[in-house]
């Protein structure tokens, strides 16, 4: 009877907590979103996304909630635009623009401001170079990327499916960490950051037709680079336009 016992325990397949469904909701994230900048048409929105999660994991580590504009940890995306590169073998164009805060440091929006946009003007001088050497620096905790996938390039549209929606909102639960994508916007390739996610909540198809992405319920918290917090988009604009995405958390 023992070696029986034995046999049967030996044949119960191990579970990995990880492989178990993920909660309808994650949106523990959002309280922890800095407000971002307005891009406009500065063609920076990689470095105002991957400032946006370094941003966040810097709150979320600090426990600062509802983080307020010129905070402790609002930091200058024109840093990170000229920052050297700090990356490593086998990364994406998408992952290594973020990495560059494993320097230790960022530099306090209070020291280099980013207006890009105001409503009134386009300002490209958020491109200009300026020596960071007598500026706040702030720092940082070291990140690590994780891809989840890279399909076609840049610009592909209608590559990804229910699968892709899954392993982000996998991730994002797993990692309680945010994911940066890329998308095709308007022909323009576009980088935006993901908080959060709700398959109960209905989201809209952003700036897109409806037959671009028939309206589903599910949806994903965003964090763009045109003046808004969070908003929600539903999974079929994130399937139809979508083509890369990685997490950034802090490394173990």
């Amino acid at each position: 009877m023992k070696i029986i016992i034995t046999f049967l325990i030996a044949c119960i397949p191990f579970i990995d907590a990880r492989s178990q469904a993920i909660p309808a909701k994650y949106t523990e994230l959002l309280k922890f979103v800095q407000m971002g900048p307005d891009q406009g048409d500065t063609a920076s929105c990689l470095f105002v996304g991957s400032t946006g999660a370094m941003e966040l994991i810097a709150n979320k580590r600090h426990n600062i909630v509802n983080p307020k504009p010129y905070g402790p940890y609002d930091l200058a995306e024109s840093y990170l635009m000229h920052a050297p590169d700090y990356t490593t073998a086998g990364k994406t164009f998408w992952e290594q623009a973020v990495l560059k805060f494993n320097r230790g440091f960022g530099i306090h929006i209070d020291d280099w401001s980013f207006e890009a946009w105001n409503d009134t003007y386009e300002n490209r001088g958020v491109w200009n170079y300026r020596s960071w050497n007598g500026m706040r620096k702030v720092p940082l905790p070291k990140l690590e990327t994780i891809r989840l996938f890279a399909k076609g390039n840049r610009w592909s549209t209608s590559v990804l499916t229910d699968a892709d929606v899954q392993k982000v909102k996998e991730a994002l639960w797993r990692y309680k960490s945010p994911v940066l994508i890329n998308y095709n916007d308007n022909h323009f390739w576009h980088v935006v950051t993901i908080v959060g996610y709700d398959d109960n909540l209905p989201g809209i198809c952003y700036d897109s037709p409806a037959r671009a992405c028939p309206r589903e319920t599910g949806a994903f918290y965003v964090r763009d680079s045109f003046g808004m917090k969070v908003e929600v988009r539903n999974y079929g604009w994130f399937k139809a336009k979508g083509n890369a995405a990685f997490v950034v958390k802090e490394a173990q």
